[in-house]
Order: C-alpha cells, then sequence, then structure tokens
C-alpha cells in the first residue's frame, strides 16, 4: 500500500510539472497584444537618410532636364550620384555624409554613369529628334512638351529614373526584408532611442516615399510612392505596402517575431509585383499616345526603364533571361513601334505577374 501510495504521489508530482512546463510555454509563445496606428506615427521612428536620398535623385533628375534645353551638366549629375564636390542646390545634402551609389545594387551602380553620359550626348546636338537623329523632339499633342531622344527614340533622363526605383529604392527595401525574414538585424539593443530592426523597418518605409498618414494623404508622394498610387484602380499596392509596413512596424516594438515575417514578406513580394504594374500603366499611356513619335518614345522608354529594372531586385521570382526575352520583345528603334508589338509587351508583364484580368485599366 505504501508504495502504491509513493508511486501515486510521483505521477502527481510529475503531471503538475508537466502542467507547469505547458503553462510556461504557452505564456511565452502567446501573441503580445498591441496597437496598430493607423498612420506611420511612431514615436521613434526616424527614416532621413531615405528621404535624402530621395531628394538626392530629385535634383539628379532637375540636372537632367536641362537636356531638352540646353547641354546636361554630366560632371554635375555623377558628382550627386556620389556625393563629390558639394553638388546638390540642398546644402544639407552636401554636408549628410551619404550618398546614392554606394546603397544601390552594383550593376545600377555602373549603368547610371552610361545612362548620363547617352542623354548628355543627345543634349549636345542641338538637332531635332527624328528617326536616325538623336536630339529634342516636341510632343505633336502639346508644343510645349519636349523630350531628348537617341536616334533609336529611347530617354535616358526617364530610364534614369526607373532604373533608381528599381537599383535603388527597390533594391534597398527587398534586401531589408530579407534581412528581417533571416533574423540577421539586432531587435534588443536600443541605440539613439530605436533598435536596429526599428530603424532598418523606418529607412524601407521612408524609401516608399509617401507621407505617414499615406494614402488618405497623397501631398509630396515622389518615385514609388507615385506609382502605386497610379496603379492603384487595378493593384491596390496603396493599401497592401501600408498596412504591411505600419502592422510591421508595431510588431517589431512588440517582439511579435511571426507577424514581423509576415508582413515582410508581403513587402518583399509586392514590390516586384509592383514593378510589372508600372509597367503595364506605361504600355497604357503608351498606346494613349500611340501617334504621338515623340511622346509614345519617351513612355515606350519608361515602359523599358521598369522592365530592365528588375534585373537590380535580388529576390525577384522572375529570370534574368525571362526579362531579357521581355526586353526582346521591344523594338530596336522605338519609332518601328507595332500596336502588336506592344501587345506582346503588355501581355509577357500581364502573364508573369498574374494582371490578365487587369492589364488594360493599370
Amino acid at each position: 500500500m505504501k508504495k502504491n501510495f509513493t508511486k501515486l504521489c510521483l505521477l502527481s508530482a510529475i503531471a503538475l510539472s508537466a502542467a507547469s512546463c505547458s503553462k510556461d510555454n504557452k505564456t511565452d509563445d502567446a501573441v503580445p497584444v498591441y496597437t496598430v496606428p493607423t498612420t506611420y506615427n511612431f514615436t521613434n521612428a526616424n527614416f532621413a537618410d531615405a528621404t535624402t536620398r530621395l531628394g538626392m535623385l530629385v535634383e539628379i533628375q532637375n540636372v537632367e532636364k536641362v537636356a531638352t534645353t540646353g547641354q546636361v551638366n554630366s560632371a554635375s549629375a555623377k558628382n550627386m550620384f556620389t556625393n563629390t564636390g558639394a553638388p546638390f542646390v540642398t546644402a544639407a545634402y552636401n554636408t549628410s555624409g551619404i550618398q546614392v551609389k554606394d546603397q544601390g545594387v552594383a550593376l545600377y551602380q555602373t549603368d547610371v554613369p552610361r545612362f548620363i553620359d547617352s542623354l548628355t550626348a543627345v543634349s549636345q546636338t542641338g538637332k531635332v529628334a527624328s528617326r536616325g537623329v538623336a536630339g529634342v523632339g516636341t510632343s505633336s499633342a502639346n508644343a510645349a512638351t519636349k523630350y531628348a531622344l537617341t536616334a533609336n527614340g529611347m530617354n535616358y533622363a526617364q530610364v534614369f529614373n526607373k532604373a533608381s526605383m528599381g537599383g535603388l529604392i527597390t533594391y534597398q527595401i527587398v534586401n531589408t526584408m530579407a534581412a528581417v525574414n533571416a533574423g540577421t538585424i539586432d531587435n534588443t539593443t536600443v541605440t539613439n532611442g530605436s533598435t536596429a530592426l526599428e530603424h532598418a523597418w523606418d529607412i524601407a518605409f521612408g524609401y516608399w516615399g509617401v507621407p505617414i498618414d499615406f494614402p488618405t494623404n497623397k501631398t509630396g508622394a515622389k518615385f514609388w510612392g507615385s506609382y502605386s498610387t497610379q496603379v492603384d484602380s487595378g493593384y491596390h499596392a496603396n493599401t497592401i505596402l501600408m498596412n504591411a509596413f505600419l502592422k510591421g512596424r508595431a510588431a517589431i516594438s512588440a517582439k511579435d517575431k511571426n507577424t514581423i515575417q509576415s508582413q515582410a514578406t508581403i513587402i518583399l513580394q509586392t514590390m516586384e509585383k509592383l514593378t510589372g504594374a508600372a509597367a503595364l500603366q506605361e504600355v497604357k499611356e503608351v498606346k494613349e499616345s500611340i501617334n504621338d513619335n515623340i511622346a509614345r518614345n519617351s513612355r515606350l522608354s519608361e515602359c523599358y526603364g521598369f522592365v530592365y529594372s528588375l534585373k537590380y531586385n535580388p529576390k525577384k521570382t522572375i529570370t534574368d533571361a525571362q526579362i531579357d526575352t521581355i526586353l526582346a520583345l521591344f523594338p530596336k528603334n522605338f519609332y518601328d513601334l507595332t500596336l502588336d508589338q506592344l501587345n506582346a509587351i503588355r501581355d509577357a508583364v500581364s502573364k508573369q505577374y498574374g494582371f490578365d484580368a487587369v492589364k488594360d485599366i493599370l
């Protein structure tokens, strides 16, 4: 009897211990309770470096715009790219200690000087753009709208803009989200008021180029912030990205790892699909100006730039070979574009990203 009693006591102790461990584990795995705000108003948020680099890109664009009225200062544009020799009109950029070039993917770093040189060469011809002639052309629909085009009709100012959206902005955002999913960014040590993970997430949000109360407020939205709005009728990236950025940032402060990673995955995947949507949006604009050779070629350059920029995305699902196949659909001379070629470009991009149902309204 005594032995049986002892055995019962031991079994009870084991059961109590197991229950205690189970309870402890449940507490450890419990989802934290926290509030997700409706605007990106986190008290320790800081994305100033991203905002500064977007501002630097805008100033490079301003130098390139001179191509339609005079000669582009190639040295100035390249110095802005590397922040060398105090080239910026905004004095704070010159002393910021940061630059655009070293934040871009390697291919982008080598492509940009080439794009600038190509645009500069066009600006130096002093000729009127036409088939086989590099120079400045005027839209047949609006005499005040001019574009600097190569002899083959390429607008390298637009190629640079779209390349920057892929080679710098998308590259930085998806790399951050990949690192978040890999768990390689510290979310414990607080430095200057935030953890490394909080700050990295903030920088990624800043690169999107939207106000903190977007999309209710769209004032000042630029680069991807502008394009996510332009394609919103067919691909609702505004809501997808804003919700993910807000939920993910709140989860980071609450140490909710599962939610952090799920939102990072959403952002990573959305950035690639958004690039496809933007290319389709340009196809739509090309069709709207199909009989205006000059405006059409510039818009086709935008479409080409978006497709090409997919090469810069280190986490893309599309392969480089597939990108090259789509690029091969563009005519070698943009003046030769046919509607069949344009539809083939549209269909290839649409199929790749599942936009067949909305390919004509993006």
